[in-house]
């Protein structure tokens, strides 16, 4: 199977290795000093305590994703649109699309500027880092949930897909709801990501202590209101879930810590700010997510 990364940061990078390492025919599409360095010298993947340094293809030219029967969307939400739009030119009409963005927004955005294209809604439950260009540090879970979208003559490729990824070792199931899946990782977004950029801690130990829990708590409170307003099935238990999973957790250094300290604008407005604006267009108030994507534009504002 030939398989698109688009967007080959940490994830993109880390699911590619083991995809190529289990017989898939992977190009990696990057850029800058990431890109350079993986030129010249492979990818420097640590994951469970394994140092490899592997031979990768590399690209950034979108025509070298031509004939990839599967692509994996791993860019930030924030670099979406623009991939989409870089993309739209050269996927083959039977190629089978996937989106692994935080949020719950990139299907929809997806679907839109492929109308006739299979789609899967997928999330990744992950902690993974670039250590440095072309440097890949894979430190907790790894584990993908994938459920239909939208079906399309690409839809021939999701065994093929779901098999590859047994064959690399990475835990995946498809679910049948795409909507509830992607609102449940949202949820964890929503009270881990943004306040493990502003003060620099690890999500198990943001969720050890008290202070810091109870905002947690406050702001997958107000997601999970949200949610029910919309119709999704959440309840108390999955956020009750998400915090005794994270506090078992390995050191995650989560995207919007890691966006923070490399000068990156974060996916905040994708998160926190979605769910303060939608509640807000429904009557509903959530001051807590407000206040986070609030602290989170100011420290983008000042800089790293």
């Amino acid at each position: 199977m030939k398989l698109g990364i688009a967007g080959a940061g940490a994830i993109g990078c880390h699911y590619g290795v083991l995809l190529q390492q289990a017989g898939c025919e992977v190009t990696l599409l990057a850029r800058g000093a990431h890109l350079d360095a993986m030129r010249r010298g492979g990818l420097l993947h640590e994951s469970g305590g394994t140092v490899s340094r592997i031979e990768v293809e590399a690209t950034d030219r979108t025509p070298a994703l031509r004939d990839c029967d599967v692509i994996l969307l791993c860019c930030k939400m924030t670099g979406l649109q623009a991939m989409l739009d870089a993309l739209a030119a050269v996927v083959a009409d039977d190629a089978l699309l996937v989106t692994l963005q935080n949020g719950v927004e990139a299907p929809a955005v997806a679907a839109s500027v492929f109308p006739r294209h299979a789609l899967l809604a997928g999330t990744a439950f992950i902690g993974a880092r670039l250590e440095g260009p072309a440097h890949v540090i894979h430190s907790a879970a790894g584990g993908i949930r994938l459920a239909p979208w939208r079906q399309g003559t690409g839809d021939r490729h999701v065994d093929a897909l779901l098999q590859a990824l047994a064959a690399a070792g990475v835990p995946a199931r498809m679910e049948d709801d795409a909507q509830r899946m992607l609102w449940r990782k949202l949820l964890w977004n929503c009270g881990f990501n943004a306040i493990t950029a502003i003060t620099r801690r690890f999500a198990r130990d943001v969720a050890a202590d008290p202070g810091t829990l109870a905002v947690i708590r406050d702001a997958m409170r107000e997601t999970l209101t949200l949610a029910l307003a919309c119709g999704i099935g959440l309840s108390d238990e999955d956020m009750e879930k998400h915090i005794r999973v994270t506090l078992e957790m390995g050191p995650v250094k989560t995207s919007m810590w890691q966006d923070i300290e490399a000068g990156r604008a974060t996916e905040v407005d994708h998160i926190n700010g979605y769910v303060a604006r939608a509640s807000a267009r429904l009557g509903l108030d959530a001051p807590v997510n407000r206040m986070l994507a609030a602290l989170l534009h100011a420290i983008e504002a000042g800089g790293a």
